[in-house]
């Protein structure tokens, strides 16, 4: 058995707590599970998260040098990886700045991880002190990484693409097997009565554990660039002002100014392997993901799962089947849950969503801040049954840092009870086609337009590129016009 490097979350250090309360039994139950004689090491990292002037950056670099000083067999050896929320990105960052190909690490399980974001890193300073007692501990609250772990955050995006490009890919390239775990449970007991009562959404939000979405801690994510075709540059202003017109009148332009390109959808890669658990929050002696008492039974087996899959890809897509039976076990209990007369619908937190991250810049790498994405469902009748996809939106969060990136969120499963035997029901199934149109426009000048984008997606598409409990990046690159009174050229 190779060595376990353990890297906790944001706050969890919190005021230099001792290693048993950031892991709690679980490296002792590592030991217990694994074997004394098996486990050659267990290393317990521990890294300042709450420092304002700290970034993953510095921690990943911290991690190197700590590594090539201090641990260098481990470089060596190779080693696995077990991370809690904002290690998830910590780990990626290493792998992505300094790891060799094949990196030394050889399992990474995602516990909760933070890859995606978290709703908490943006519900701001003064909520953050507020309700702080409830939720963290420490006395600053570490900007730099708050503003990495807000919703769309540029950084993280690019983090991800990373894994994308040729010669990159985390999997084949680098080696390295990734294992996501993560509940749907806010808290237990008197907790959860408290929590419904703090007006924070994203402490009790459905297909949650308190403080990541399951759509971001999985990181089968899809992602889809959106770029302008050749002859969309060449607009002249009497054809961008006919353009603009339209979208004013609320009349459809033609999608031929841009394309997309699917190649970068998530059943093109190596499946990386995700589990939903049953009664299991992000954090919590009782039911936390890491140190909950009363959840081991359902988390343990899993983590040990993970560590003892061979690195080869018939061993790894075989545990990926067990984490998607996993998540169809966990759905089986949620559904016998029952509920009191005036307790709050327990299902609903198990309903299955999904996120929509629109990053849009212009043709030379900016922001458009200025932007408004309408989503407009077609009917092809009015008997037409199928469901409207933004009638399914809960949620949007446009990031406070790099503008021009919001971030939707969608309950895409719902427990119906309508039937004998209640069922859940996926409502992507049945989706009526969509067109997505995004306008932007320049509030400081008008000599300066954007050519309107209209993306045409049939159910079919949709069904491809929206999945429960996945994240779609669709990054569009709206061309900026200026007018010819901007620069002219006069015969002298």
């Amino acid at each position: 058995m190779l060595p376990i490097l353990l890297i906790h979350g944001y706050s969890a250090e919190g005021k230099k707590n001792p290693v048993h309360k950031i892991y709690g039994q679980l490296p002792k139950l590592l030991r217990k599970e694994l074997g004394s004689e098996m486990v050659e090491e267990l290393n317990l990292s521990r890294w300042i998260s709450l420092s304002d002037g700290i970034s993953l950056d510095d921690v990943s670099f911290a991690m190197e040098r700590a590594l090539r000083s201090d641990y260098p067999h481990l470089l060596s050896s190779g080693f696995h990886v077990i991370i809690h929320s904002t290690g998830a990105l910590v780990v990626r960052n290493w792998i992505k700045k300094h790891s060799a190909k094949p990196s030394p690490i050889h399992n990474i399980v995602h516990l909760a991880g933070a890859n995606f974001g978290s709703g908490l890193a943006h519900i701001g300073r003064g909520q953050l002190s507020r309700w702080g007692r409830f939720i963290f501990s420490g006395i600053q609250s570490g900007t730099k990484v708050l503003q990495e772990l807000e919703f769309g955050s540029w950084k993280t995006l690019d983090l991800h693409c990373h894994f994308l490009q040729p010669n990159n890919d985390i999997y084949r390239d680098y080696n390295v097997q990734e294992f996501c775990l993560i509940g749907s449970q806010t808290f237990s007991g008197t907790l959860k009565d408290v929590m419904q009562l703090i007006p924070i959404r994203y402490v009790k939000e459905d297909s949650c554990d308190n403080t990541v979405r399951a759509s971001s801690c999985n990181l089968n994510f899809n992602y889809i660039p959106v770029k302008p075709v050749e002859k969309t540059k060449q607009l002249n202003a009497k054809q961008l002002l006919t353009l603009v017109n339209k979208r004013e009148k609320n009349t459809l332009v033609k999608s031929s100014y841009y394309q997309y390109d699917l190649q970068y959808l998530n059943a093109a890669r190596t499946q990386i392997p995700f589990g939903l658990l049953y009664e299991t929050a992000h954090f919590g002696a009782d039911i936390g993901i890491v140190d909950g008492i009363k959840n081991r039974r359902h988390v343990l087996p899993f983590i040990k799962m993970a560590l003892k899959t061979d690195r080869n890809p018939v061993a790894y897509q075989k545990t990926a089947q067990r984490f998607s039976a996993l998540t169809d076990k966990t759905l089986q209990r949620a559904s016998r849950l029952k509920r009191g007369l005036f307790s709050w619908n327990k299902q609903a937190q198990y309903e299955g969503h999904l996120q929509v991250i629109f990053r849009i810049r212009d043709q030379f790498g900016n922001p458009v801040e200025y932007n408004d994405i309408t989503f407009n469902s077609v009917k092809e009748s009015p008997a037409d049954s199928r469901l409207c996809l933004e009638h399914m939106i809960e949620d949007r969060h446009d990031n406070d840092q790099h503008k021009g990136t919001t971030t939707f969120y969608l309950r895409v499963v719902q427990h119906n009870t309508k039937y004998e035997q209640p069922k859940w029901q996926d409502l992507l199934e049945n989706l009526s086609p969509l067109h997505v149109e995004v306008t932007a426009y320049e509030p400081d000048s008008n000599e300066i337009a954007y050519v309107p984008l209209n993306i045409e997606l049939s159910s079919r598409d949709l069904r491809y590129i929206l999945q429960v409990y996945c994240t779609t990046i669709i990054d569009i690159t709206m061309v900026r016009l200026p007018t010819e009174t901007v620069f002219a050229i006069e015969r002298g």
